[in-house]
């Protein structure tokens, strides 16, 4: 980073306690240190939902006439510092606003509508982001459900006709893999295997047990193509072109015996059941159009810092060490804190650290990069 750069973010940080305050993250590639700036961060504090971040429902609706099931907001809750999204099972008919459902479906179902409600059997839940997203870093950590025909997971969604990307689509019967996907027009999503086959690229992903432990699922997304993470680690990689704006979306939904991620629920399958989420993050990329190979991007590692209540900063470190990384923060241009890189987190108290100027120092290789934390005055 040049002096006169530095010199200039320096500045217009200074000028704002808060926004020198404002999450960030560094991703540590071959080539060079890239910084990510917070584009969405819920750590899922308190008991509310934030209603400025999200819905708590599909906004088209929720009703799938063929498997009788309705996204229910009463089914997605924020309590005890985690996002819970439940599915369940019903016997009752429910009356839903014209523009929700399809009439013509209903007829072509043969369905018994009374008094215009519609037999519901399955209730299911999602969280869905206001805010769109072009390319970046998205992120979540969460615990599975084990069960036939739990079908929860975590992705985004365009729509423009249909682009979509999926971190995680996992089955609750199937506790060592997980569905990971691209979809988009034009055949994007095709892919050459062995040299000789053409076919789509979603596939199953091995990867040790998923349940009864937190797991964090990320997606790297930028115009080179997606990264796919499970616990920091590089499962899948897709040198796809996505152009529409996507919402982020967790949800956690049933499948049906026969169709799309069949088998469907059985007799033995628990009710109600959940699935919890600890947090959702997404982190914009600044040049994003200007990096990177895709190997850079596979390779890399990264450092967050989100500042926590308290006078903290909370640091985490993901991915993979070597000897050429350090990070530390100064004071005034003076080391003043080194950073362990080998822990996953560390929190720092600065409540009764001495005034001026800190800065977060990274060692990737032969280059150091600074970001501005605080100024203390």
């Amino acid at each position: 980073m040049s002096t006169v750069y530095f010199m200039v973010i320096t500045s217009f940080f200074c000028s704002s306690f808060a926004l020198a305050q404002k999450p960030f993250v560094a991703f540590l590639t071959q080539e060079r240190t890239l910084w990510g700036e917070a584009a969405l961060i819920d750590d899922f504090d308190g008991n509310e939902i934030n209603a400025n971040l999200w819905y708590n429902y599909y906004p088209w609706g929720g009703v799938s006439l063929d498997a009788r099931t309705y996204t229910d907001p009463r089914l997605c809750e924020q309590k005890d510092g985690l996002l819970v999204l439940s599915v369940d099972t019903v016997t009752e008919r429910r009356q839903f606003p014209d523009w929700m459902i399809d009439t013509a479906k209903v007829r072509s179902l043969g369905m018994d509508v009374a008094d215009g409600k519609i037999p519901i059997e399955r209730l299911t839940s999602a969280l869905w982001s206001k805010q769109t997203f072009k390319y970046g870093f998205f992120e979540c950590r969460c615990w599975l459900p084990a069960g036939k025909g739990y079908w929860p997971a975590f992705w985004m969604y365009g729509g423009k006709p249909n682009e979509e990307l999926d971190f995680i689509e996992a089955k609750g019967e199937r506790l060592k893999s997980y569905h990971v996907d691209v979809h988009c027009p034009n055949r994007c999503d095709r892919v050459r295997r062995w040299g000789i086959l053409d076919q789509p690229f979603g596939h199953w992903v091995k990867v040790g047990s998923l349940t009864g432990k937190w797991i964090t699922v990320a997606g790297l997304w930028t115009p080179a193509g997606v990264v796919f993470y499970f616990n920091d680690e590089v499962v899948a990689q897709h040198e796809a072109s996505f152009d529409t704006e996507m919402n982020l979306i967790a949800n956690f939904s049933l499948a049906m015996d026969r169709g799309p991620f069949s088998p469907g629920p059985n007799r033995k399958t628990a009710f109600p059941q959940s699935f919890y989420l600890d947090f959702i993050r997404s982190w914009s990329i600044p040049g994003v159009n200007e990096m990177v190979s895709m190997r850079a991007l596979k390779e890399g590692t990264y450092l967050r810092c989100l500042p926590k209540s308290n006078n903290r900063f909370q640091f985490e470190f993901s991915g993979k060490m070597v000897k050429t990384h350090r990070a530390w923060v100064e004071k005034d241009d003076n080391p003043f804190i080194e950073l362990d890189l080998t822990s996953r987190l560390q929190l720092l108290d600065y409540t009764y650290w001495p005034s001026g100027i800190y800065t977060l120092s990274i060692k990737n290789g032969e280059n150091v990069s600074e970001h501005l934390l605080i100024t203390i005055p």
